[in-house]
C-alpha cells in the first residue's frame, strides 16, 4: 500500500506537469476572436521587414482534431535578407505560424529584387462548443 501511495503522488505530480504544459501549448493557439489580430501581426511582420505585399489572401479554415488550420496565401516582393527577417519575425510571434510551399524567383531578369510566394498557416483552437 505504501508503494502504491508513493506512486500515486508521482503520478499526480506528472499529471499536473502535463496539464501545465498542455495549457502553455493551447495559449499559442488563438481563439476565434484573436485570429483577426494574428492576421494583422503576420502582415505587420512582413512590412516591418521591408517587404511589399502583392497578395495577402486568407483561405478557408481547415478543421482538424482539436484545432483548425488557417492558411494564408502570400506573395511578397523584397530582398533575400528581408525574407529572412520576415520568417524570423513570424517565429518570434507568440502564436504559431508556419510557412509552406515556398517559391522564390527573381522579380525580373538581372534584378536583385525577389518574389516569394508561399502559404503561411496559423492555427486556432477549436473549443468544445464546436469552434
Amino acid at each position: 500500500k505504501q508503494a502504491k501511495a508513493a506512486n500515486l503522488d508521482a503520478y499526480r505530480a506528472q499529471l499536473a506537469e502535463m496539464q501545465e504544459s498542455f495549457g502553455a501549448m493551447l495559449r499559442q493557439l488563438p481563439n476565434r476572436t484573436e485570429v483577426a489580430d494574428l492576421l494583422v501581426d503576420v502582415s505587420q511582420t512582413g512590412l516591418a521587414a521591408g517587404l511589399e505585399f502583392e497578395l495577402f489572401q486568407p483561405q478557408g479554415e481547415v478543421p482538424k482534431d482539436f484545432y483548425a488550420e488557417l492558411p494564408i496565401k502570400i506573395r511578397v516582393v523584397g530582398k533575400y535578407h528581408e525574407f529572412g527577417e520576415f520568417v524570423s519575425g513570424l517565429a518570434a510571434l507568440p502564436r504559431i505560424v508556419t510557412i509552406h510551399d515556398v517559391e522564390v524567383r527573381p522579380q525580373s531578369a538581372n534584378s536583385p529584387t525577389l518574389v516569394l510566394e508561399a502559404t503561411a498557416r496559423t492555427y486556432r483552437y477549436l473549443d468544445e462548443a464546436g469552434g
